[in-house]
């Protein structure tokens, strides 16, 4: 039936009738409610009917790599929960978002995910949306701490990846001798303290929490301004060991944050402290505060 509708839809169209009339049309013809905002997008063909019977977005609620991941993306505060029991992602990252999309097919049991949006702003990067209207996970992911932690911590990598996506970041020192750490951002101290377990306990990673920015600081994401509400912390894994540990078996999907962290793995062990700084000069430049690579010659 979904065909007969989906075909219909893109038949009355031509015709020159608009959603409110092919859904008046369809409803009369074959007793079947489909929402003018859902014709307008099969219309302009950036949404397709899903022909799957799972179509309601239900997925098993029990533990699976997918539900971990987007636990972490979303107690990372990477994903928000938007009214009408939507969850959305909204990141400049396209493989952050094709990650997260693929994860939402997964956990739905679906065959194709949804369409990555794109959203653009004068004098800003191109933000990508991934959206998935999902009543049991929207009531799910506002479950406390405790309750979701539970379920995520059965997949401890995939949690972690999802967090470290949305949280995550690298630092590089290049003035004089060379530093470089990895960690995550968070105003919720008890959480980062889990987390920073997890990396212990099932990956033998060992990590430090500290006070980051007082509420009421400024901080630049990617160029852009924000005021931070609440205190941050920042748990900090520092030595070569545990992030050459971190990277192999945790890592990030998003390419720019793991490119630069194995560039700092390959480049201190290759030239030592005192002269990684120059080369890493070579590779990288700094542009709004960020170290950016440099375009390779091809």
């Amino acid at each position: 039936m979904i065909d007969v509708l989906y075909s219909k839809t893109l038949e009355l169209a031509t015709e020159g009738l608009g959603p409110a009339r092919i859904a008046s049309h369809l409803h009369c013809t074959y007793s079947f409610r489909v929402s003018p905002g859902t014709l307008r997008h099969w219309i302009v063909g950036d949404r397709k009917p899903e022909r799957n019977t799972n179509r309601k977005n239900i997925f098993k609620q029990e533990p699976s790599r997918a539900l971990s991941y987007t636990i972490g993306t979303n107690i990372g505060d990477g994903c928000t929960l938007i009214k009408n029991w939507c969850v959305k992602l909204e990141v400049t990252d396209f493989d952050f978002a094709s990650c997260f999309n693929t994860n939402m097919a997964t956990l739905f049991s679906r065959t194709d995910p949804n369409k990555i949006l794109t959203r653009n702003e004068v004098g800003r990067l191109p933000m990508y949306v991934v959206k998935y209207s999902s009543k049991q996970l929207a009531k799910l992911l506002r479950s406390p701490l405790r309750k979701l932690l539970e379920l995520a911590f059965a997949f401890p990598r995939d949690f972690l990846r999802g967090f470290f996506d949305a949280e995550g970041h690298v630092d590089v020192g290049a003035k004089g001798f060379f530093s470089f750490a990895a960690g995550a951002e968070n105003s919720d101290r008890i959480l980062l303290t889990k987390v920073r377990l997890q990396l212990r306990r099932k990956f033998g990673i060992s990590s430090r929490i500290n006070r980051k920015r007082e509420a009421g600081s400024l901080k630049i994401i990617r160029g852009k301004p924000f005021r931070m509400r609440r205190t941050s912390h920042s748990l900090i894994i520092r030595r070569l060991e545990d992030l050459k540990r971190f990277d192999r078996l945790v890592g990030f999907s998003i390419k720019r944050k793991d490119q630069k962290l194995k560039d700092a793995i390959a480049i201190l062990q290759k030239y030592g402290r005192k002269v990684a700084s120059a080369e890493w000069a070579k590779l990288y430049l700094k542009y709004n505060g960020e170290w950016v690579r440099r375009r390779q010659p091809s």
